[in-house]
């Protein structure tokens, strides 16, 4: 079995209405078909996108999506599997030495997946990817979107023990929006802050979907790595409102502590990557 990192998914659900008319009917097939629920999902899609880093191409074999109903109505995340496998490759050679890179991914694998990712986008230039993903932890900047209201936790011994946020676009967009607002105080002040370009990133991302669309924060396979208790007492998302609040009052101060608590809490997951 192949083994995959600990994610945490980002993802946008849009309403069939937002999808080409030859898109809605095959979701509309797929979500009768019975689609894996979204944690066995997710596990089956890191899987098709190792197997496609180890194989002789860097073609995907498999592409679905999550569906989600809500208000009567259907929503759908695509995979855009082989997009984002395209798109990793060429992220990677680009931030490791080419000698590391080519030991990974050589360019024999990256230069074709490099030529028909340019295709792809040449025919599709509205295509979009609706997922994020990021290994052994959550990004601060993704906490921004939600408010701690919105958590749905599962915990015992459960299958479907798990941590999710769920919010609309309209909300998020909201949100991220007052983050960047605040963040651009930073900016004026002449202030050391990285966070600046994420959260403005995020924005544009989020900009690309329909307005009806739905944000899913799923902590996936994080949760294997936290226990119960931990869990519960995770106020990622409570800091990070604080964070945003305390810039919009221009107290920096209180910005940075409960920004750093963040940072604090996932700092010993992050250095389990690279001891793993």
């Amino acid at each position: 079995m192949a083994v995959v990192s600990p994610a945490a998914y980002l993802r946008v659900y849009e309403p069939l209405a937002a999808f080409p008319p030859a898109d809605r009917v095959r979701w509309q097939r797929y979500a009768a078909s019975g689609p894996p629920s979204r944690r066995a999902g997710a596990r089956r899609e890191r899987v098709v996108a190792l197997v496609a880093a180890v194989r002789p191409s860097l073609d995907v074999a498999d592409e679905s999506a999550f569906v989600q109903w809500a208000d009567g109505l259907m929503f759908v995340c695509p995979w855009s599997t082989q997009l984002r496998v395209w798109q990793a490759a060429m992220e990677f050679r680009g931030l490791m030495p080419e000698r590391v890179a080519e030991a990974f991914l050589p360019r024999r694998l990256v230069d074709p997946a490099e030529t028909e990712l340019d295709r792809w986008k040449a025919r599709r230039p509205e295509i979009k990817v609706h997922v994020q993903t990021c290994t052994w932890m959550v990004p601060p900047t993704w906490f921004v979107l939600f408010d701690p209201a919105e958590r749905a936790l599962v915990t015992g011994d459960s299958a479907d023990r798990s941590m999710v946020y769920r919010t609309t676009m309209s909300l998020a967009r909201r949100r991220v929006g007052r983050a960047v607002e605040a963040m651009e105080t930073l900016r004026a002040a002449n202030t050391d802050a990285p966070a600046i370009e994420g959260v403005a990133e995020l924005a544009r991302w989020l900009g690309s979907f329909h307005p009806q669309s739905r944000v899913e924060l799923d902590y996936d396979g994080l949760v294997d790595l936290l226990d119960d208790d931990m869990l519960r007492r995770d106020t990622s998302v409570e800091d990070i409102v604080e964070a945003v609040s305390a810039l919009r009052r221009g107290r920096t101060d209180l910005a940075v502590e409960a920004y750093e608590r963040v940072l604090i809490r996932w700092r010993p997951l992050q250095s389990r990557e690279s001891a793993s």
